[in-house]
């Protein structure tokens, strides 16, 4: 190979490694500068977030802020509304005689069952029937360590005719039954109640039944309401 020859392939090859050093410039500038903007395009998408996260607190803040008032509104609604009850109340009588100490004597009642009676049944009715009627009341415990005796079967009903006055709207009514003897009329009424107004929780507590199979049928039936959400089953003895 002849000096010219050689001198030629080394021109060839010294003009190959500037042309692949310019390409390598060049694919590094265009990275650097893809990097540079995708750098930016971060930097960007940050200030963004930022913006984002701080509008979004600003919108939760804002929330609270509806929902403390409206919680103070309501509040102030429901005191307004127990006040003006409280004065509709004043005139109400409860609709059913109560009969005096002496006459429970006389049917075999002890000082202690008479009390329990007056103390715990009655009572509890009475606050039940004024509540209800009255469109205060979002909680029931009716009882008093009483067994079942037909001259309750009046109070009862008039709890029961009470019942209409629950509003049907909202979370429902909770009813508490415990310590007393409900026979099988009175288990019907009130799984029967319980099927067809707004009462989202019911507890039995510590009952006794006049037949059991049968207070346990009537409450799966009421267990179809939709409104009902919640049964609680607490020492209720199944010898009953």
């Amino acid at each position: 190979m002849s000096s010219s020859d050689l001198e030629s392939m080394l021109k060839h090859a010294l003009g190959r490694i500037d042309s692949l050093e310019r390409q390598h410039e060049g694919t590094k500038t265009l990275m650097e500068c893809e990097v540079r903007a995708l750098r930016e395009d971060i930097v960007s998408l940050e200030g963004e977030n930022k913006a984002i996260k701080a509008s979004v607190k600003q919108e939760i803040n804002a929330l609270r802020d509806d929902i403390g008032a409206l919680k103070s509104e309501n509040e102030a609604l429901e005191w307004s509304l127990h006040r003006l009850a409280s004065k509709v109340q004043e005139g109400w009588e409860y609709p059913v005689a109560i009969q005096p100490h002496e006459y429970w004597q006389n049917k075999g009642y002890d000082d202690l069952a008479i009390n329990n009676l007056k103390y715990g049944f009655f009572n509890g009715l009475k606050a039940a029937v004024s509540s209800l009627k009255h469109g205060v009341c979002d909680f029931i415990t009716i009882g008093g360590i009483a067994d079942h005796d037909e001259d309750l079967v009046p109070h009862w009903h008039a709890l029961f005719r009470s019942f209409q006055h629950i509003n049907p709207y909202g979370a429902g009514v909770k009813l508490n039954i415990q310590s007393i003897e409900l026979n099988e009329e009175v288990m019907r009424h009130i799984c029967s109640n319980l099927r067809r107004r707004n009462i989202s929780q019911v507890i039995f507590f510590d009952n006794g039944f006049s037949n059991l199979r049968n207070a346990i049928i009537e409450l799966g039936k009421a267990l179809k309401s939709p409104n009902l959400k919640t049964v609680a089953w607490f020492q209720n003895p199944i010898e009953s």
